[in-house]
């Protein structure tokens, strides 16, 4: 009998020694969980999360006013500097997303998990036309069209016009013809560089067909009043005709490139993308974001009363 006895006492210190280890490995369990389950751990997580929210609402609005700086930079050092800084800004919502979706995961409510995947939905958004509007920035093709035009087409307008200009005085009142033909190719050359700034101006495919059109037909004006100016004058007397006509050669050279920087538009199309989708994903973004934080904020409320 008193084997029997020993034999139960002896099982029923296993059954409370299983039960004492269970009950320590459920507190292990809980404390490296985070301890979710307890009023404590409620609050530390609801208030991890708002400071996580006030990060990236932070941020998702210092990216947009960096980003808008890279598109409005006259330099292509400045637009890819603030296109960097935009994108690191991004960077670091993106961390804290992560992070806010791991304490979600740990501890939410039905409204919060469908706050989250409906920013995940507009974020997603909001870095696509991220990655793309930057890189338009960056390009600066407007810029680069306009700088061309006021400097090197500049330049070269002026020698040709230097050029004409001493034919038509050595020609002398008696140049007649001569005279004609040389202010038609002013003219005509006048006009081509006027198009350039609308062209840069113009978003529209089909107004800048129009504009092109223009300037062919202007250039025509010019090279066709050239050559009447060639049958004119003598042999020895071309010098300053020749000089003319390359500083043209040049200046259309100019033309052609300014037409095709103008026709990738990414100055007007990252400021559009910036004034138009950008800013009201970013909008949409925030306004999920402030719903999220005011959820959070009510049951930060209750577990603390």
């Amino acid at each position: 009998m008193t084997g029997v006895a020993n034999g139960k006492v002896g099982i029923r210190l296993s059954l409370i020694s299983a039960a004492v280890l269970l009950a320590l490995l459920l507190l292990i369990g809980l404390q490296f969980d985070g301890g979710e389950s307890g009023p404590e751990s409620l609050v530390r997580n609801l208030a991890m999360k708002q400071e996580v929210l006030s990060r990236m609402r932070i941020n998702i609005i210092k990216s947009a006013d960096v980003e808008k700086g890279a598109v409005m930079a006259d330099s292509d050092e400045m637009s890819r500097a603030l296109a960097g800084q935009s994108a690191e800004v991004a960077d670091a919502v993106e961390r804290d997303r992560a992070e806010l979706a791991r304490l979600v995961e740990r501890n939410h409510t039905a409204a919060e998990m469908n706050l989250l995947k409906e920013f995940n939905g507009c974020w997603t958004d909001l870095r696509k036309i991220d990655k793309v509007l930057l890189g338009f920035a960056v390009e600066n093709t407007n810029v680069k069209a306009f700088t061309l035009s006021f400097t090197k087409g500049r330049e070269d307008m002026e020698n040709f016009r230097k050029s004409l200009t001493s034919v038509i005085q050595r020609s002398g009142r008696d140049g007649g013809p001569l005279i004609q033909f040389a202010w038609d190719a002013l003219a005509a050359a006048s006009q081509v560089q006027s198009l350039h700034a609308l062209h840069i101006a113009t978003r529209s495919d089909v107004e800048m067909d129009k504009i092109e059109t223009e300037i062919r037909r202007s250039n025509e004006i010019v090279k066709n009043s050239l050559r009447k100016m060639e049958e004119i004058l003598p042999e020895g007397s071309r010098g300053e005709l020749k000089d003319a006509a390359a500083a043209y050669a040049d200046f259309e050279a100019v033309t052609a490139r300014v037409v095709k920087l103008s026709r990738q538009n990414t100055n007007l199309k990252s400021f559009e993308l910036s004034l138009g989708r950008k800013r009201k994903a970013t909008a949409r973004c925030d306004e999920i974001l402030s719903s999220l934080q005011k959820n959070v904020q009510t049951r930060s409320y209750e577990a603390t009363r």
